[in-house]
């Protein structure tokens, strides 16, 4: 009767592990995109950018910050795509627990260094970032 109420237990504890996981993947992976007319914005994590094309304007903005530039404002444009490792596990339940933590932070990681950096000629806010999440 232990025995089953500790699998139970553990049975309970993976469900909610991967719910939980689920959630936080949505999130991250979470973006809007919208196309009206000469406007094109796009925005995840909290982090966007509004392409102008009539105007010949960027809107940039983040948690802290949100400024427009005009297109002889920009430097440079480049991105970064990057991907998680894959971990396996021994065939055991902590070692399938232990891989799905190590996958959930790889893929965390990969999602932040992850995104579209741009480089103006504004002295106060050289560089921005876009993230741009990975489809799982």
């Amino acid at each position: 009767m232990e025995t089953t109420g500790i699998i139970f237990l553990v049975v309970i504890f993976i469900i909610i592990l991967t719910v939980s996981d689920l959630q936080k993947k949505k999130h991250y992976n979470s973006f809007t995109e919208v196309l009206d007319g000469d406007v094109l914005s796009y925005e995840c994590q909290r982090t966007g950018i509004v392409i102008d094309t009539k105007q010949r304007t960027i809107r940039f903005f983040d948690k802290e910050r949100d400024k427009t530039y005009s297109y002889d404002n920009i430097r440079e444009i480049n991105y970064t795509l990057s991907e998680g490792g894959k971990f396996y596990d021994n065939g055991t339940l902590k070692g399938m627990n232990n891989a799905a933590i190590a996958n959930w932070r790889e893929q965390l990681a990969a999602n932040k260094r992850s995104g579209l950096n741009i480089l103006t000629d504004d002295i106060k806010n050289p560089m921005w970032k876009i993230n741009v999440p990975l489809k799982n």
